[in-house]
């Protein structure tokens, strides 16, 4: 059942709650059965007002200034948060890498100043050093892909897929440069999680959105790919194309994690591009 936190300003939702809530708002037909659960629980009067704070969170999730998705994932599982922003608003969810479909949401409301301590929250930020023995390296996207994915599909297959992964890297990845070869073998080993940000505030992907893939290797420090450059596309992942990892500290991933957000010239850029469409 769905619930509001007037003072910590929580509401947690599950997916058919929210749709009946965006439906009130536009004045369309929603199902009878929810729309009387949220009177009952006191997001909805039986005027059909919507509370002010569910309100502004339907408002802020169905038309934001700026998304953004933060998918990690670690050995319990992956999770997917999600983030909008509305005028000086933000929303935000904060999932436990056990919920599942059909789970419900907690949606977090906060203020603008705050978007990036809670994105290094999401991403679970902490101080790290680059270790002196880290230098870049390079290996198949596709390849390295596809072993962190089987790592991340679920609670039990991040022990196993990694120590498959580091057992049999010739077979995986190929023909490597040595040096590459003992990078990966190091940052696999001591991979804790992984994080991919992606922040869009248009329909552009080429000029409208940003995105940063980064992995906590915990005492080995943090790696952020630097090609090729997120927010990927299907036509970036061949056979072929090369994935460049580089070492960096927690204090440049939380200045990668700002350079994501658009700058009012861009912000401008877009809605003149609206304005003429």
């Amino acid at each position: 059942m769905a619930r509001l936190d007037a003072v910590r300003h929580r509401i947690e939702l599950d997916e058919n709650e929210f749709e009946t809530l965006r439906l009130v708002h536009n004045g369309e037909e929603a199902d009878a059965e929810t729309r009387r659960s949220l009177e009952e629980a006191g997001l909805v009067g039986a005027d059909g007002q919507i509370s002010p704070l569910v309100l502004d969170l339907v408002q802020t999730v169905s038309e934001p200034m700026i998304e953004c998705a933060i998918e990690t994932a670690g050995p319990q599982g992956p999770q997917h948060a999600v983030l909008a922003v509305r005028e000086e608003t933000i929303w935000y969810t904060d999932p436990w890498p056990q919920d599942g479909p059909g789970s419900p949401t907690v949606y977090s409301r906060d203020e603008l100043p705050q978007l990036l301590w809670i994105l290094a929250r999401l991403v679970g930020l902490r101080r790290h050093e680059v270790p002196r023995a880290a230098v870049p390296f390079t290996v198949p996207l596709r390849s390295i892909d596809a072993v962190v994915q089987t790592m991340s599909l679920s609670e039990g297959e991040w022990e196993p897929a990694r120590t498959v992964a580091t057992a049999q890297l010739d077979r995986f990845f190929g023909e490597i440069a040595e040096s590459d070869r003992l990078m990966l073998m190091a940052t696999l080993s001591h991979l804790e999680s992984t994080a991919r940000v992606t922040m869009v505030w248009g329909p552009d992907v080429s000029t409208d959105a940003r995105g940063v893939a980064l992995w906590n290797c915990g005492d080995g420090g943090y790696w952020v790919r630097s090609a090729p450059a997120e927010p990927l596309t299907a036509q970036d992942i061949t056979p072929d194309t090369p994935a460049t990892f580089r070492p960096v500290s927690a204090g440049e991933v939380w200045r990668a994690l700002a350079d994501l957000l658009p700058s009012s010239a861009e912000l401008r850029a877009l809605v003149d591009r609206v304005a003429t469409t």
